[in-house]
């Protein structure tokens, strides 16, 4: 299926929806990811936004593959739709791309153009210190990966150790990300982008390239992993990144 092909789709998946629900239940329906970018290509997913006038208009999620094309099909109400796209969490690097990029396929009160605006002005508008606590976050799951890699390979459990080498690198991304205010236009994209992006020479990307390296041992991956993280610890003490308290007044403090 090639892009007019998806594009095609989506309007007859919208027609139907129109058509089962009525128009007044339909706020938007919009495509979003590659093929609202317009770089989809031979093997991209079709993901489609359903934004419906409120929760009580019940569109089911789907996830299914149909006429050889993987279809994701995700439903949200528009007032927590706008809600959500004006928030500055842990997974903006990854999510922002849904709330500027869409192709309208129903859109009758020009609702995408509202929800890339109020993306936007949350960016715009939003303190340092939102994106500083949103990497913090990430920051400290990053930690609990790279100890869980350190184990599993010391066990010898080899699957284990490559699954925390990889969610550890993802969350490297989304910190360097939110740092940079890079937003990725998807997981591929973020590894990419990450691994040549060097944090004021502590020798991260040459370690974060080595720790997504599939020829590289799974030892080695755990040791470019721990360098990759002192790396970003050093960065976070300079950029003041909280991701420790002091002592447990400071854990429980706001």
């Amino acid at each position: 299926m090639d892009h007019d092909e998806r594009v095609r789709l989506a309007g007859e998946l919208t027609q139907r929806l129109l058509e089962r629900h009525g128009v007044a239940s339909i706020v938007a329906v919009g495509v979003h990811g590659s093929v609202a970018r317009g770089d989809d290509g031979e093997e991209s997913d079709l993901d489609l936004a359903v934004v419906t006038a409120g929760p009580e208009v019940e569109v089911p999620d789907r996830y299914l593959r149909h006429r050889g094309t993987v279809v994701d099909l995700g439903a949200i109400p528009a007032d927590a739709y706008l809600e959500e796209a004006g928030q500055i969490g842990p997974a903006w690097p990854l999510a922002a791309d849904q709330y500027v990029n869409h192709l309208a396929v129903h859109d009758p009160g020009d609702f995408f153009h509202k929800l890339k605006h109020v993306h936007e002005a949350a960016v715009d508008q939003s303190p340092p210190e939102v994106f500083l606590a949103a990497a913090g976050f990430d920051l400290v799951q990053l930690l609990s990966w790279e100890a869980r890699a350190r184990g599993a390979e010391l066990a010898g459990d080899l699957l284990t150790t490559q699954v925390a080498v990889k969610e550890a690198a993802v969350l490297a991304a989304l910190v360097i990300g939110l740092q940079t205010r890079t937003a990725y236009r998807n997981l591929t994209h973020a590894l990419h982008a990450t691994a040549v992006t060097e944090v004021a020479g502590t020798g991260f990307s040459e370690a974060y390239r080595r720790l997504l390296d599939p020829t590289v041992e799974p030892a080695l991956q755990v040791l470019a992993l721990g360098r990759a993280r002192d790396a970003l610890l050093a960065f976070a003490g300079r950029q003041g990144i909280p991701f420790e308290a002091a002592d447990l007044d400071a854990f429980l403090s706001n």
